[in-house]
């Protein structure tokens, strides 16, 4: 029993202590809720373009005869996965009647890895 809380401290102290702290990874880029689906809206994953202060596109499409607005947010994390605010706040876009349209959105900062945007209507 004494060996096993040791090896449990040790194992603990191990992995505490690695040099490099474990990567997070965006799993989900395009998060949507079902309205949006319903409305006739499909996306897809964004695109970051650049190095230096990197962009992010998405593009956006209309199935549906009417036009449809959607508000969206896109959001940033560095190569570790963690959150770099800046200061864009959630937008909208009308996208007319069977067509397509590409968000944009600026990192502003060059430690920018990782996008996700949140699409709502």
């Amino acid at each position: 029993m004494r060996f096993l809380g040791v090896l449990i401290l040790f194992i603990v102290g191990a992995v505490g202590c690695s040099s490099k702290p474990p990567a997070i990874t965006i799993s989900q880029p395009l998060v949507m809720g079902a309205e949006v689906l319903s409305a006739g809206i499909t996306a897809d994953a964004p695109v970051i373009n650049g190095d230096q202060a990197p962009a992010a596109t998405t593009r956006v499409y209309n199935d549906r005869d009417v036009p449809v607005t959607i508000h969206y947010h896109y959001f940033w994390y560095d190569e570790q996965g963690l959150d770099i605010p800046h200061d864009a706040k959630q937008q909208f876009m009308r996208i007319p009647a069977h067509s397509s349209t590409e968000l944009l959105s600026s990192s502003g900062s060059v430690n920018a890895r990782q996008v996700r945007i949140y699409i709502s209507l």
